[in-house]
């Protein structure tokens, strides 16, 4: 990617290649930019082949630095300092990188780790020519995946997998300089690599929204009409939270829109097509396959229907859908989805085992290439176009009948007042088995539990009908914007929030408690809030976290990070560390 960056350069160095409203940096001070971070790099004793974690949020110096990692022939992991501290660690210790990046947040778990503002100074130069950038047979990136259980596993992406993804996208929907794609996402979900350095490549205009910014979307979609954004990239359910929330006027300077990570429904589908005129993609892809390899442009008629079909295979990649054995199965017959071809990783880093299990031979393609088992359950159309069904390994068994919770989600999505759904199955020691609890999102107050499943009893057999629905304002998500599933388990595996054994109500005692817990009631939408309340057993998660911290910037004049919501979820616990940075500030002010 880099040389196709300085190949930008060379035709256009004084067009505007990065800004977030505040800083711009043209192509030629980019790629300047990026020179000198491989230098210091270099310096530093990173050699071409090594791995460079990058600890920091989403900012202008996290696109530099993550050029500059490239551009030094090193592979990039990054990490989103927004997660649970321990974990992170961990996740860093085991990947053993050659050096840490950090921004301010990322330094307070990495103190020792170089900073952005260092790679990135224009006074550190050592001097030494940069060795020439990295050929398709490089290491890429590693990301590491959430995983449903264990460990995350690192996933190890090559050049040639970018290359092949980037290429392709040129194909069908090209971007040049007249574009302006924004980035509102994380470095951790793969799709942001195209949205980061695809427009880099081919002389578009990268627009890094300031961190936070996703949590108002008002104050998005303000941005994006100040930088006339035509390029956009969303998971189907925070782009109908985004709209929901008033942002969807800014989906009307698009040109090309691009869904991918869930499910894409028909009724969000009906919604969009209101609201722009874009050329909108449904894509697929696991982390394991290098972002998209299925990709279907909406087109006359599927409006009509109930989920949008995945696609076919971009250029460079071959699929197939097999049976638990392995073998192909006929066309329109239901099988896991396995992949080929050019976009498939080289596997997960350090885990042989994992990677010989998911990552078989391919009799299909090249000598010596693998198909990616990606476990889940597809089939295809007459027409050639894949349908996602759902998950191999999500199917669970209900008084002997078999049952798929995403069905169940599906069907309750068709119920008009409910906007998002998420069906999880937790072990019910009642009867030793399972059962179903269905988390939604719904403003409708008179929409009880009794017409939930009395909807529900007209499309599903009974077995599937979940025992408990539990309401939310927002469904918790991962930072690549998905349905954090894990969290719902653990949180319908608890006991209802009034069971007998919560800790008696006791009301704030200061004033920083009763303020934040005001701030509290509003974001959650709950009437009192306890000492002992937890943020996130109220239905908090990373959206609210973010706007909870905007909101205590606002009013306490601190800054802490969104982490500090999952380090100290209890209202007593937070209010401490505001309190906290509430004394550090005067100190210093006093100082």
């Amino acid at each position: 990617m880099w040389d196709l960056i300085c190949e930008t350069n060379t035709h256009q160095p004084d067009a505007v290649a990065l800004t977030d409203g505040t800083r711009r940096f043209t192509y030629a001070e980019l790629t300047a930019a990026a020179t000198r971070a491989a230098q210091v790099l270099r310096g530093a004793g990173v050699r071409p082949g090594d791995t460079v974690a990058l600890c920091s949020v989403r900012s202008v110096d996290q696109v530099l630095a993550l050029v500059g990692v490239l551009a030094s022939g090193a592979a990039v992991a990054p990490f989103d300092v927004r997660q649970a501290a321990t974990a992170v660690r961990e996740n860093v210790a085991r990947l053993a990188p050659a050096a840490v990046l950090a921004d301010d947040e990322g330094a307070a778990l990495f103190p020792d780790a170089l900073r952005l503002e260092d790679l990135l100074s224009v006074d550190r130069v050592p001097g030494r020519p940069v060795p020439p950038g990295p050929g398709p047979a490089d290491l890429a990136y590693v990301l590491h995946t959430s995983g449903s259980s264990g460990r995350p596993k690192p996933v190890q992406v090559p050049h040639s997998a970018l290359q092949n993804r980037f290429l392709w996208g040129q194909t069908r929907y090209p971007i040049g300089s007249d574009d302006t794609v924004v980035h509102w996402g994380s470095l951790v979900f793969d799709c942001s690599f195209w949205v980061v350095l695809a427009p880099l490549c081919f002389g578009a205009t990268l627009l890094v929204a300031p961190e936070g910014t996703e949590a108002d979307p008002k104050e998005l979609a303000a941005l994006f009409d100040r930088h006339r954004v035509t390029v956009m990239h969303s998971v189907p359910s925070l782009l109908r939270e985004f709209t929901a929330e008033g942002g969807g006027g800014a989906l009307a300077s698009l040109r090309c829109l691009l869904i991918a990570g869930e499910r894409l429904p028909g009724d969000l589908v009906r919604q969009v097509l209101d609201l722009t005129g874009a050329r909108i993609f449904n894509q697929y892809g696991p982390t394991e396959t290098c972002i998209d390899v299925l990709t279907h442009e909406i087109g006359p008629g599927d409006e009509a229907l109930d989920a949008m079909p995945i696609g076919r295979p971009i250029d460079g990649v071959h699929a197939v859908i097999a049976d638990e054995a392995g073998v192909p199965v006929p066309a329109g017959t239901p099988g896991e989805l396995l992949i080929g071809g050019a976009s498939v990783a080289w596997g997960y880093a350090g885990a042989a085992a994992a990677t010989a299990a998911r990552f078989v031979p391919d009799p299909y393609g090249a000598p010596g290439g693998r198909l990616y088992r990606t476990g889940d359950l597809v089939r295809e159309r007459p027409d050639g176009v894949f349908e996602f069904l759902g998950r191999v390994d999500h199917q669970v068994k209900i008084r002997g009948v078999r049952v798929e919770p995403s069905d169940v989600e599906h069907a309750l999505l068709l119920h008009p007042g409910v906007g998002q759904a998420a069906v999880v199955a937790v072990e019910d020691p009642r009867h030793g088995g399972v059962r179903l609890v269905a988390h939604v999102v719904t403003d409708e107050e008179t929409l009880d539990d009794a017409a939930l499943r009395g909807f529900l009893a007209q499309r599903l057999v009974s077995a599937a009908l979940p025992e408990t629905y539990r309401r939310h304002q927002t469904l918790p998500r991962l930072t690549s914007g998905k349905i954090d599933r894990l969290e719902l388990a653990r949180q319908a595996a608890q006991d209802p929030p009034t069971a007998a054994g919560e800790p008696p109500y006791q009301a704030p005692r200061t004033g920083t408690e009763r303020a934040v817990a005001r701030i509290w009631q509003d974001l959650l939408r709950v009437e009192r809030v306890g000492r002992d309340s937890d943020f996130l057993s109220l239905g908090g998660q990373s959206l609210l976290a973010m706007r909870l911290i905007a909101r205590v910037r606002a009013g306490f004049q601190v800054r802490l990070s969104a982490r500090t919501v999952f380090e100290a979820p209890t209202l007593e616990r937070f209010a401490a560390v505001v309190d906290a940075a509430v004394a550090e500030r005067e100190r210093a002010g006093v100082g």
